[in-house]
This record gives structure tokens, C-alpha cells and sequence, in this order.
């Protein structure tokens, strides 16, 4: 299930892929989201990628009724969540794993496992969302 990528967020991607969920912190402490190849605070460009948990909260969200572009695979209706990850601020997007179809609360803390969405034929890392 890789990702052939390799722009600055190649090892987001890369761990993701792998179950894990890296991201990118500079030497002078802060995250940097999207990806770069430099820190925007120090210009420095010594960046370290993180293994956190996927812990969030959840920043928004919305419910998917009706088929778009490249969401064949999915079963609607489909939940995708903005999530704030615990402890860093970054917001990542993923998908409501929602047997329940409960709608979900803005603040609501939510972990997260390593899935996959097909795109084309191909396997794209996903954040899987659950509650609690």
C-alpha cells in the first residue's frame, strides 16, 4: 500500500503507508504543516519527523450523500473529518469509520488507525477516525 511520492511530505505519506503517522518538527520546536523543506519560523532547515499517536479532536467535519470524482470505492454515505492532532495543532483530514451514522461533535476526541482509500485502481493512505 505505497505511495510513490517524493515531495517534502513523501515520509507523511511513506509512514502512513507503514501504520505510523509521522510528521515534521524543526530544530527550533516548531510543527511544520503542509510539509517544507524549511522552517517558516527560522528559516532553519533541519526537520525531524515525528512519530506521534493519532490522537485528535475534531476540528470539522461533514457527511457525504451523493458520488463525486474518485470516491467509487467508498460506501456512502461517508464521513470526512479536519482533525487537530493532540499536542502539535496540525490538522490532517481523514474518514469517520461511523457504523452508526452518529453525527459527530466539533471538540470530540477521536483515534485514529492507518486504512486505505482506492483511487484509480490504486491504494491511497488514509487516517481512519474513530470515537474514543
Amino acid at each position: 500500500m505505497m505511495h510513490a511520492n517524493d515531495g517534502a511530505d513523501a515520509p507523511y505519506w511513506n509512514g502512513l503507508a507503514e501504520g505510523r503517522l509521522l510528521l515534521p518538527r524543526c530544530r527550533c520546536g516548531d510543527w511544520l504543516w503542509p510539509a517544507a523543506n524549511h522552517c517558516a519560523a527560522c528559516g532553519g532547515e533541519e526537520i525531524a519527523w515525528v512519530d506521534r499517536p493519532m490522537r485528535a479532536t475534531i476540528f470539522s467535519w461533514t457527511r457525504t450523500w451523493h458520488r463525486f470524482g474518485l470516491t467509487e470505492s467508498l460506501d456512502l454515505p461517508f464521513v470526512s473529518i479536519v482533525a487537530t492532532i493532540d499536542d502539535c495543532g496540525i490538522r490532517l483530514l481523514g474518514r469517520l469509520d461511523d457504523p452508526d451514522q452518529l453525527d459527530p461533535v466539533i471538540g470530540e476526541a477521536i483515534a485514529g488507525r492507518s486504512g486505505a482509500t482506492r483511487v484509480e485502481g490504486r491504494d491511497i493512505p488514509t487516517i481512519i477516525w474513530s470515537r474514543g
